[in-house]
């Protein structure tokens, strides 16, 4: 998957491109998901400190992975009823894949700056890499063991109703 990230109000100006590549694995008993690489390719323009760069990406995708298969707010009737952080799921270091930074070689290029940009590929990468293990679109992060299994669950129940052919 890949994106361009737009600063300021509508219609904005564009920023930094970022693209995402995926490999990861499936557990499809648990539904848990193993992301086993990332590799993130991003276009800067002017890149003025390269291993700052690499850094602040890294940073970017192991928060989007933790958004992505962990976190996220529970509701009861009263509210929000995740209301400290040892019930708040985040990932943590031995679930982190390694992850491969290409910075675009575009130093006559005005510098687009490097935050967020990379993290905005990243769900539909993991959606992308999820239908390819399962067969099975995901349109909703989260992508927890419990929509995984659920997923499955709906794919098996599609495939008994369907009729075959005599």
């Amino acid at each position: 998957a890949y994106a361009r990230y737009v600063h300021s109000k509508f219609p904005g100006f564009g920023a930094a491109w970022a693209a995402w590549v995926i490999d990861l694995g499936v557990d499809p008993a648990s539904g848990r998901i193993a992301i086993t690489r990332v590799v993130v390719g991003q276009d800067t323009g002017m890149v003025v400190n390269p291993d700052g760069v690499r850094h602040q990406i890294h940073g970017n995708v192991n928060q989007t992975l933790s958004r992505c298969l962990l976190e996220r707010v529970r509701f009861d009737a009263a509210g929000v009823a995740s209301r400290e952080w040892g019930g708040y799921p985040i990932i943590g270091f031995k679930d982190l894949p390694p992850i491969d930074v290409l910075l675009m070689p575009r130093q006559d290029e005005a510098p687009m700056g490097a935050g967020e940009s990379a993290s905005i590929p990243g769900p539909a990468a993991i959606a992308n890499a999820l239908f390819d293990a399962t067969g099975r679109r995901f349109h909703q992060a989260p992508f927890t063991p419990e929509a995984v299994r659920a997923a499955l669950a709906d794919r098996a129940a599609s495939a008994c109703a369907t009729p075959s052919a005599a």
